[in-house]
């Protein structure tokens, strides 16, 4: 195990080193994770069911309409402790328009660190398949050409930040709503970058009949540049997600199953990694369900990819004006990713 973290650890930071020169496909993947257990748990499926502090990461037209203020905190780690992935939001009601408008205002952080990354851009690979990553058997090489024992390498941290900025409100048509996002990145080798963006959602409530909810939200929605400290230039690709949401209420059990589907809509060659692909264009489908039982316990679960078979579970419990949320994701390769996120309103 101790040899496959190692490896890990160094095929990231060789991707990381190698960003600024890369194509950019994935570019600002970092933010793809979302924010909040509840929306995890759900396998991601979310456009439509935006209405909490969370949505302005997942459809920023979703916080119009809140009474109170909310703040949300989320910790998750991926494949074990490799990874770790935080996420903070807060929204209000706001005065700035007429009340009719509903409008809201909020704010959130994305954060993705990587610690003990090893450096290795002083050495080389003895790569016996020739694939270009460290496998296990395969050994690093100093100038001499003598292999280089991992546990002497000096260590560095990646980190990755998106700040958003969140306005929302209700027109005749639907409820309409706007980040506007910073990206900074501090990587190994000294590289840093940053970028600007916007983002745009829409939400519809009740759509043809009771309790049946559509959204939308174009990520990055004029494209977004990511200026790195080499001179080298990534570009963000618009995202277009988009979903519906039903709501089955039994008021005999006080309880209700919430479903909903998602479909994330790609314009970057992404083909065999995701779901569906024609040319340039793919698209990734997030099924999720959640059972609420008396306002208070919820138990979810979803899909975060049919064609990667990436499961989702999880719980929330709501005490008085606190909400507790678990989230898992199950990978068939890596350990679990965890998510806990706590929520208040006042």
């Amino acid at each position: 195990m101790r040899h496959l973290r190692n490896a890990l650890v160094v095929a990231t930071a060789l991707c990381l080193v190698a960003g600024p020169a890369a194509a950019t496909k994935y570019a600002g993947e970092f933010m793809a994770s979302g924010g909040g257990a509840r929306a995890l748990g759900m396998g991601g499926a979310f456009a439509a069911v935006a209405g909490d502090v969370s949505s302005v990461y997942w459809n920023p037209a979703g916080i119009s309409g809140m009474e109170k203020r909310q703040a949300l905190g989320m910790h998750s780690e991926r494949f074990g402790d490799l990874v770790n992935y935080n996420f903070g939001a807060y929204a209000q009601p706001t005065t700035l328009l007429a009340p009719k408008w509903e409008a809201a205002i909020g704010g959130g952080i994305i954060h993705l660190g990587v610690d003990d990354i090893v450096v290795t851009n002083h050495l080389s690979l003895n790569d016996l398949n020739g694939n270009g990553q460290p496998d296990l058997g395969e050994q690093l090489l100093d100038e001499d050409g003598k292999p280089v024992d991992y546990s002497g390498l000096p260590l560095e941290s990646d980190n990755s930040f998106a700040f958003l900025g969140t306005f929302a409100a209700r027109t005749d048509y639907g409820r309409v709503g706007a980040n506007l996002k910073i990206i900074y990145s501090n990587n190994i080798a000294g590289y840093t970058s940053t970028g600007i963006g916007i983002d745009l959602g829409y939400l519809r409530r009740d759509v043809f009949v009771d309790r049946l909810d559509f959204g939308a939200k174009i990520q990055d929605a004029t494209g977004t540049y990511i200026s790195w400290s080499s001179g080298t230039n990534e570009f963000i690709l618009p995202m277009v997600k988009f979903g519906g949401a039903y709501t089955f209420v039994s008021e005999k059990m006080d309880a209700a199953l919430l479903l909903a589907i998602d479909m994330d809509t790609y314009f970057e060659n992404r083909k065999t990694a995701s779901d569906y692909w024609a040319g340039n264009a793919s698209a990734d489908v997030h099924y999720g369900a959640e059972l609420q039982l008396q306002e208070r316990v919820m138990v979810r679960g979803g899909m975060e990819s049919s064609e990667l078979g990436r499961y989702t579970a999880g719980a929330g419990l709501r005490v008085g004006f606190i909400g507790f949320d678990y989230a898992y994701l199950h990978h068939d390769e890596f350990e679990a990713t965890h998510r806990v996120s706590v929520l208040a309103d006042f």
